[in-house]
């Protein structure tokens, strides 16, 4: 019994390890290919970087909106009735600490894997599984500069800006409904210095890593994923299921991991 416990668990220990190992290759790999100039990037290339921003960016603004003034509405009004009568200061901290550390970043990749991690995996797992891969490499075609490395940088693109997006309009929203719910309201300049006086050059860090990192960890995870599709249709559903879940994850943990990094400092 005690074999067979340990057997599975090595098993799984070794499963992971190897993941882990080739996602990073494949970050690594894409880190050193994307800091070269933007001139040396195909022509082909760059194009497919624009319409994944477009997709991923773009045309995700107006859920991402939605999203962002229910979200900004109400941690506003549960910041306005926790805080009572401590003053502006806690309102502003309970705000920032809630949209822009932790969940402003978070939603948004969540939003982003929902749409574009799924998109990618289905879509490379389908040119896997229809040979369109074979045929790109015996084109004499770079299939990591045509398809997985405009990826990369259009998703973590897209995701910083959906997240200043986001960002913007949660906390225009939390101003309107305090202004509603709260017996004094703030002017609009008064609500942008109080959540001003809120924020530091760690927020600026904590936003940047969970945004960046996490979207080059989205679109890494969905391209792995659908490389892996075998010959069969079936794979295309299984590799973009893995690639959702294995994503959300991913976003989650590293979003706990920079949260608990900073307040530990």
């Amino acid at each position: 019994m005690l074999i067979a416990v340990l057997s599975v668990f090595g098993r799984a220990l070794r499963d992971s390890g190897s993941y882990l190992w080739a996602l990073s290759a494949l970050l690594g790999h894409g880190l050193r290919r994307g800091l070269r100039p933007w001139r040396t990037l195909p022509a082909v290339g760059r194009e497919v970087v624009k319409r994944q921003i477009l997709f991923t960016g773009v045309e995700a603004l107006p859920f991402t909106g939605l999203l962002a003034v229910l979200t900004g509405a109400a941690v506003a009004a549960q910041a306005s009735v926790l805080s009572g009568n401590a003053g502006r200061e806690l309102v502003g901290l309970l705000i920032v600490t809630a949209l822009v550390r932790e969940l402003g970043p978070l939603l948004v990749s969540f939003i982003v894997i929902g749409r574009s991690g799924a998109a990618i995996a289905a879509e490379l797992a389908g040119m896997r599984v229809r040979r369109e891969v074979d045929m790109l490499i015996a084109m004499g075609i770079d299939v990591f500069d045509y398809l997985i490395l405009p990826r990369l940088i259009g998703v973590a693109s897209a995701l910083v800006g959906l997240t200043l997006a986001f960002l913007a309009m949660s906390l225009i929203a939390g101003w309107l409904i305090l202004a509603l719910v709260s017996a004094n309201a703030l002017a609009l300049d008064d609500y942008a210095m109080m959540i001003a006086g809120q924020l530091s050059v760690r927020d600026a860090v904590m936003v940047a890593a969970k945004t960046v990192v996490a979207g080059l960890l989205i679109a890494a995870i969905a391209c792995h994923e659908g490389f892996t599709a075998a010959s069969s249709a079936t794979d295309i559903p299984r590799a973009t299921t893995r690639a959702v879940v294995r994503s959300l994850a991913a976003a989650f943990l590293w979003c706990t991991l920079i949260s608990g990094l900073m307040y530990a400092i």
